[in-house]
């Protein structure tokens, strides 16, 4: 009885070691047998606890839904996303933006000055979605004052407060690097002849507010596609060319840079996907065969797993927690771009998600998409093993993309519900 109960008291030493200590071993486990496939570290680990015998599990069921968001906050980054697509599954998403432009130098055009052409410089990052079909930016003058201390979401309303023409237009094909869209002269003129405004920038900023920037809608389904505008980038900026009385071919530029306000805005109207192909049960506690990951602040998938509570009041150490989730072949599979690498979160409070304890590791997290198993694989052990240790009460788990407010790539993927179904792997050992 006594040689029982010295080993019930180590084993509950061992239960209350901190989940940064586990997080630690496995990571020494890593170093040291980094050729091992993440099982074996896992046995590794079981060895070193003097047992032999892990318990393997993929009988844990795993319920899904899907949800919306409202809003994110998209202001200050150095990329905004331009572009739309109407998605047989997401329906209608569009991506637009607005942003100011400022003085680079106190600017006197000098005698009798007057505009030759203006143009706005956009630099093209990355793109994904339809391949074929160009798509027709549209500049729309600001009439908002949008201030760079200021924090605002994707949802910020613009649409009453913008030129009712554009001031500019161009069509972007899918393989541009860059976008030149030529403005108006009016629009260069009124900023010409505001010589006040063109010695200070706040004053600047009061009189020309910023640009609008959008796409005009996709006509139909598949077609489109999201661009990422690098607007930091030197070479995205407003020229105006002139000449005065004492000078041909003269340039002035606005640069748009880290003390401009900007903005990303999107608009999500997920009805407009045919009713056979589009998500289902949004926003219920209802489940489907499948999951929806969405950026552009769209929607995420919730995982609630109620068979770890069993494993709460046990003398278990756990080897080894992952997702298995197969990619689902939908209609825009091959259109658009699968996210490289799924964030799974916990939430705290009403709106606020952080990552799983495991990616503070990130390669035994992993996440990323397997091209050739076509599936995502998420070690999250250390955060079920938080919850093992009753540092947490967490049962629901948040899949979205990495960069949720920012990310232009989609994924459907397969539910526990499946004919290829996710899997939750547990691998434990009893002490």
């Amino acid at each position: 009885m006594g040689k029982l109960m010295q080993r019930i008291s180590r084993a509950r030493r061992w239960w209350k070691v901190s989940v940064p200590a586990v997080v630690v071993l496995f990571s020494f486990f890593l170093i040291v047998a980094c050729e091992d496939d993440p099982t074996d570290i896992g046995l590794e680990l079981k060895s070193a606890l003097g047992k032999v015998q892990p318990v393997y599990v993929d009988t844990l069921r795993v319920y899904s839904s899907t949800w919306s968001r409202d809003s994110m906050r998209t202001d200050h980054s150095s990329s905004l996303i331009l572009g739309n697509i109407l998605d047989p599954v997401f329906g209608w998403t569009d991506a637009s933006f607005v942003t100011q432009y400022r003085l680079t130098a106190p600017w006197i055009p000098g005698n009798n000055a007057d505009v030759d052409s203006v143009k706005l410089f956009l630099v093209i990052g990355d793109y994904t979605g339809n391949e074929v079909t160009p798509m027709t930016v549209d500049v729309y003058e600001s009439f908002r004052h949008i201030r760079y201390d200021t924090v605002y979401y994707s949802n910020f309303e613009m649409y009453d407060s913008i030129s009712v023409w554009p001031v500019g237009s161009a069509t972007f094909h899918p393989e541009d690097t860059m976008v030149v869209v030529y403005l108006s002269k009016t629009f260069g003129r009124r900023i010409i002849r505001d010589t006040a405004a063109l010695q200070d920038n706040k004053i600047f900023t009061d009189h020309f507010p910023g640009l609008y920037i959008t796409t005009r809608k996709s006509g139909a389904l598949g077609e489109g596609g999201f661009a990422k505008v690098n607007l930091l980038d030197a070479k995205t900026y407003l020229a105006i060319y002139y000449h005065n009385d004492l000078a041909d071919k003269l340039t002035y530029g606005f640069g748009i840079n880290t003390y401009c306000a900007r903005i990303g805005l999107y608009k999500h109207h997920y009805d407009e996907a045919p009713p056979e192909t589009a998500v289902r049960y949004l926003d219920q506690e209802k489940e489907d065969t499948v999951l929806y990951v969405q950026g552009l602040a769209g929607v995420y998938s919730k995982l609630t797993i109620p068979g770890l509570q069993r494993y709460r009041d046990s003398l278990v150490v756990l080897n080894n927690v992952r997702l298995v989730i197969p990619f689902h072949n939908d209609p825009m599979g091959a259109i658009m771009r699968k996210p490289s690498i799924l964030a799974l979160r916990v939430r705290l409070g009403d709106s606020l998600f952080i990552d799983v304890a495991d990616r503070q590791v990130p390669d035994l997290y992993n996440g990323r998409y397997d091209e050739e198993k076509e599936e995502y694989v998420i070690n999250f052990t250390a955060q079920v093993q938080q919850y093992l240790l009753k540092h947490n009460d967490d049962l629901s788990f948040y899949l979205m993309t990495d960069y949720p407010a920012f990310d232009m790539e989609r994924v459907v993927l397969n539910g526990w519900n499946n004919s290829r179904p996710l899997k939750l792997i547990l691998i434990y050992t009893e002490l």
